[in-house]
């Protein structure tokens, strides 16, 4: 199978997966009227929360997995996980049953995750692996933007919980388009290892393992004593991992209540619904200009990504409409910059072997920064206003880009320690 086509099948795949899960959870009030449940908004956000949440606590076990049994195996399971949890959904009769199905639905389904790690472990070219990355991150803000316009003329016509049904069908399509990839190999590198290795007298063995145990045993001594924050700076993926939450939590901060605060403007349902896609239109503009003249610009940097985000949520400030539309252009702009510079870093520190374990991570504190931005905003909103979320998300950006700087004094006092010792 040739490269492109490969990579076809699995932004393809996302894209499907991703329509479903990511445009549903709009019509979480219709679906809890169907369901003759109460329609308080605390319901609405729990629920909104529930597969991101799901998703966060089984990112780990699902990380190991993949690294384990394969990253394709990985990425089918997450199919198949979806399909039953829609189909979940569909069926459901009461609210406990919609429960059921979209905790199935998160914490069987991690189709971004599954996805990235079977694309870091397929392309070892680090230029190559930064353009699907951010590819990925296209196929996802697609869906956002066609799922509610799709689904919505759809509402018109059907029960919302029937479309579950419906829609279960696209992510058994991708299970199917999925098999067609090439398996990855876990265990070459173990095999490898142990064909290679020459076995050694019993007395002899003994004594390493006793002077390695020794090594190992001093090693996590010093490295207990000298768990500090510099620990952290030095771990690339972790780093990483947190700005994912920083950035997750700036961006579904604004979200809960966006209908309300567009609503304060006077705008009809399509012009908010407009309004509110906007962000996403301008990544996609950004992500098709930029492979064209990509060549022209200088690497894209974290700082002032998180900067213009931080611009653009505090413009929404305003009470003059024209700026909330620049607002919102600025915001996709942002959070372009942002991926696209969080994407060069994944992968230029890419380690293939452990591809389930990185990209889990980096998934699962994505979701963590959605959770806690969903509850945080719930309990601010009542107390604060429509216009706290937006100030909320403003500080994060503002807390990622001093933990910027932080990792970038830590990163070059470390080169100058290194450069002066070897002196």
């Amino acid at each position: 199978m040739s490269y492109r086509i490969m990579v076809a099948i699995v932004l393809c795949c996302h894209y499907m997966s991703a329509f479903s899960a990511l445009g549903m959870p709009l019509f979480l009030p219709i679906m809890l009227q169907e369901l003759d449940a109460p329609l308080q908004s605390g319901w609405v956000g729990l629920l909104f929360i529930l597969p991101a949440l799901m998703t966060a606590v089984a990112a780990r076990y699902w990380g190991h997995f993949a690294d384990t049994y394969g990253r394709k195996t990985s990425l089918l399971r997450a199919e198949l996980g979806l399909a039953v949890g829609f189909l979940i959904c569909g069926f459901s009769q009461s609210l406990w049953q919609l429960i059921i199905g979209l905790s199935i639905q998160g914490l069987f389904g991690g189709t971004m995750a599954a996805s990235n790690a079977y694309l870091a472990t397929s392309i070892t070219d680090k230029n190559a692996l930064k353009q699907v990355l951010n590819f990925t991150q296209f196929s996802a803000r697609l869906a956002l933007i066609t799922a509610p316009i799709g689904l919505g003329f759809l509402v018109y016509h059907y029960e919302v919980l029937s479309l579950y049904r419906v829609l279960a069908i696209l992510p058994l399509l991708a299970l199917l388009l999925s098999c067609w990839l090439k398996k990855d190999v876990v265990s070459a590198d173990t095999i490898v290892t142990e064909s290679n290795t020459i076995a050694l007298p019993k007395a002899s063995t003994e004594t390493k393992s006793s002077d390695k145990a020794k090594s190992d045993k001093k090693e996590a001594h010093q490295s207990a004593q000298g768990l500090t924050g510099a620990t952290f700076f030095a771990n690339p993926y972790l780093f990483i991992s947190v700005l994912q939450f920083f950035l997750a939590f700036c961006m579904v901060a604004t979200f809960p209540y966006f209908l309300p605060f567009a609503k304060t403007f006077g705008l009809s349902t399509s012009q908010i619904g407009q309004l509110y896609a906007m962000p996403h239109v301008m990544y996609l503009i950004c992500q098709l200009l930029y492979g064209r003249i990509s060549h022209r610009l200088p690497a894209a940097s974290l700082n002032l990504g998180f900067a213009v985000l931080a611009g653009a949520v505090l413009l929404h400030l305003t009470d003059y409409l024209p700026l909330i539309w620049l607002a919102r252009m600025l915001f996709g702009v942002g959070m372009f910059m942002c991926y696209q510079s969080l994407h060069t870093k994944m992968a230029d520190t890419n380690q293939s072997k452990h591809s389930g374990k990185i990209f889990s991570r980096y998934d699962a504190l994505s979701k963590w920064g959605g959770v806690l931005a969903g509850l945080v905003v719930t309990l601010f909103v009542p107390i604060f206003g429509l216009l706290s979320p937006f100030i909320l998300s403003a500080v994060m950006a503002v807390i990622a880009i001093i933990t910027i700087k932080m990792y970038q004094r830590h990163a070059t006092d470390a080169k100058n320690h290194t450069y002066s010792k070897n002196i």
